[in-house]
């Protein structure tokens, strides 16, 4: 990839991401400075269920719209971009309206019988109408990256609705109103809505302009590759969901708001090592299939190692900052003075560090069609990730949590490592 081209895209994708991970954040420590601990527990399980729910209502079309589109938009077919976009808007929007109604109907339900907790009535429900609006968020984000313009795809992520969120409560917060928890759930909703039309205007109105777009006189699942590829991604991106929001999800079960609140708050700050990596991702991404579908997997396998080692060289001083002065960043930033959370930030910085020195494998191997093998170990080490927390969070205590989340994430890893070995003669 040449050096120019890479630094441009770098640099206009961090800006945005940047405010992205910003929002992340900021919003924890907004939260717990104007209301408290407990309240953010019930947003971040609200939020971490929604999350739990796109997988369904993506089913896989995330990650086959990636690879599919980018291959389509290499190669300027636009029927077949146009067929995607309608089955994924087809699909996805069913699927999203039904589990939301499913939520709306059966909130009390769910409040009392699974969280145990009256206070997470009505957030539920709110989110609930999210739904849809989020799942399409998710989507735009996989256009962005296939057409090309990563530094954009960052708009989907959850931190820059978070970052939209926090705005609107330092506004009314200025304007002397009070912030409920009810109002920051609409402020998430409405923050979806403007992020979901911004993207729209940016797709059909300014990129896709000179073209027509979803005008197909008749509707067909003639894609049968991205069909049958559904399946596979459905399973990769839930067991991609245990691995980044399981521990969060998972707690709002066993804890009280208040700790998920702390806890939460500390697993996004040591996640937030990942930045630059996550930014290079978006770029490298559909370089990855496009060289794939044109049979030059030496260039893959150099794009692999750039990205990998890029990620090293800006993130590892960042880590040893962080990690080093742990107790302070954690008093400063999230107002915890804790021995137990000091230990479990630095035990999730070090599992941040590892996906960093592995590489992106899961992704390169996402876009160089080895699906179905990735699938097989990413269930087996999901499935061991999620006894492991389960076990943790029922008979032991936040600590042995972290300590099990990075022990099978190392294990992922190196089997991962084995069949790119296998596969790409890495």
């Amino acid at each position: 990839m040449k050096i120019k081209y890479l630094t441009k895209k770098f640099f206009i994708s961090s800006i945005i991401k940047f405010i992205s991970s910003l929002g992340l954040i900021s919003f924890n420590i907004t939260v717990i400075y104007l209301i408290d601990k407990n309240t953010l527990g019930v947003l971040n399980s609200a939020i971490s269920l929604i999350v739990f729910l796109s997988i369904f209502t993506k089913f896989g079309l995330n990650l086959a719209t990636l690879k599919f589109t980018s291959i389509f938009f290499e190669n300027k077919d636009l029927n077949k971009i146009n067929q995607v976009i309608l089955q994924t808007i087809i699909i996805s929007g069913t699927l999203s309206s039904i589990i939301a109604l499913i939520i709306i109907i059966f909130e009390k339900d769910i409040a009392y019988t699974i969280y145990k907790d009256d206070e997470i009535r009505g957030v539920l429900k709110i989110f609930a109408i999210t739904l849809p609006i989020f799942t399409f968020v998710q989507l735009q984000k996989s256009i962005f990256k296939s057409f090309k313009i990563p530094e954009l795809s960052s708009l989907s992520d959850i931190g820059s609705i978070l970052f939209l969120t926090l705005i609107m409560m330092t506004f009314f917060h200025l304007i002397q109103i009070d912030i409920t928890i009810y109002r920051i759930s609409l402020f998430f909703l409405f923050s979806c809505l403007i992020i979901f039309s911004f993207n729209n205007f940016i797709l059909f109105y300014t990129i896709l302009k000179n073209y027509v777009f979803l005008k197909i006189n008749k509707f067909s699942l003639s894609n049968k590759d991205l069909v049958k590829s559904l399946p596979d991604y459905f399973s990769i991106d839930f067991v991609n969901f245990i691995t980044v929001w399981g521990s969060i999800f998972l707690c709002s079960f066993f804890y009280d708001f208040t700790i998920v609140g702390s806890f939460s708050s500390i697993y996004w700050f040591a996640y937030s090592l990942l930045f630059f990596p996550l930014v290079l991702n978006s770029i490298y991404a559909p370089y990855y299939a496009i060289d794939l579908n044109n049979h030059n997997k030496l260039k893959q396998r150099k794009l692999f190692f750039q990205n990998r080692n890029l990620s090293g060289v800006i993130t590892i001083p960042i880590f040893l900052i962080l990690f080093i002065f742990s107790d302070f960043f954690l008093k400063f930033f999230l107002n915890i003075n804790s021995d137990e959370y000091n230990l479990i930030f630095k035990i999730l910085l070090i599992n941040s560090l590892l996906r960093i020195i592995f590489g992106p494998q899961t992704l390169f191997l996402n876009m160089s069609n080895e699906q179905k093998k990735l699938k097989k170990i990413l269930i087996y080490c999901g499935l061991l990730q999620l006894m492991a927390v389960t076990i943790s969070l029922v008979y032991f205590d936040l600590k042995f949590l972290a300590i099990s989340f990075l022990i099978s994430n190392l294990i992922k890893y190196i089997l991962l490592r084995s069949l790119l070995i296998k596969q790409f003669y890495f």
